[in-house]
């Protein structure tokens, strides 16, 4: 009997060792799974990491791409608006309708001050230039001496416009007179979109007037 429960005994022994070395076998393998766990979750934050590092490395370069872009766009829109000034400058030297028909009236007032007779005066038939341009004539007769005659043009030429004598003939009144007659035709050139163009550009013209003024008084003070 003692013999049988001894051995009961050492089966129940063996019982428990085994239980034992199931957990211990167990326990190493969590072990072991959570240590591959931490090492792949490093593995793949380190991979993240680097790949987060690159992204943000490509967004810096893009930025920097982004911003010359801009300035590269703020530099040439400084230059248009520089050349559509140098254009609105030249379209200042043209006509509107109202303007040529101030000056073709102003005429009779220049001459007057020069005592130049006007025998004719008179609007001719326009050129078209283009679409949105064109020249206007005015023909004319005068009775005068050369010498006021000469003044008469020169005062002419002194407007702002532009302005060209396109054909002039000139002959004495008479064997017997001082005076001479000249006949011809002065072209003036006239766009009548002006006046709306410098409404819609009034801020632009400003603004340059505004430059050139400050860059004529910095020469003005290097002198």
């Amino acid at each position: 009997m003692f013999g049988l429960g001894k051995n009961k005994s050492v089966a129940v022994e063996d019982e428990s060792i085994k239980d034992k070395s199931k957990f211990v076998v167990v326990g190493f393998t969590i072990m072991v799974l959570t240590f591959l766990v931490f090492v792949i979750s490093e593995i793949y934050t380190s991979f993240q990491l680097s790949k987060q590092k690159k992204v943000l490395a490509g967004a810096d370069s893009i930025q920097a791409e982004s911003d010359k872009f801009l300035i590269k766009m703020a530099q040439a829109g400084k230059e248009v608006n520089k050349n559509e000034y140098e254009y609105i400058k030249e379209i200042m030297m043209f006509m509107s309708p109202t303007e040529f028909q101030n000056f073709k009236n102003s005429i009779s007032g220049m001459a007057n001050e020069f005592n130049v007779k006007i025998n004719s005066l008179n609007e001719g038939e326009a050129d078209p230039l283009g679409k949105d341009y064109s020249i206007n004539y005015i023909e004319y007769q005068f009775l005068s001496t050369f010498e006021n005659l000469t003044f008469l043009k020169n005062k002419i030429s002194e407007t702002n416009f532009k302005v060209n004598i396109i054909s002039e003939s000139i002959s004495r009144e008479n064997t017997k007179s001082d005076k001479v007659i000249a006949q011809g035709k002065i072209g003036a050139y006239v766009f009548p979109g002006k006046e709306k163009l410098l409404k819609d550009k009034e801020k632009l013209i400003e603004k340059f007037k505004l430059e050139e003024a400050k860059l004529a008084e910095e020469n003005k003070n290097k002198e």
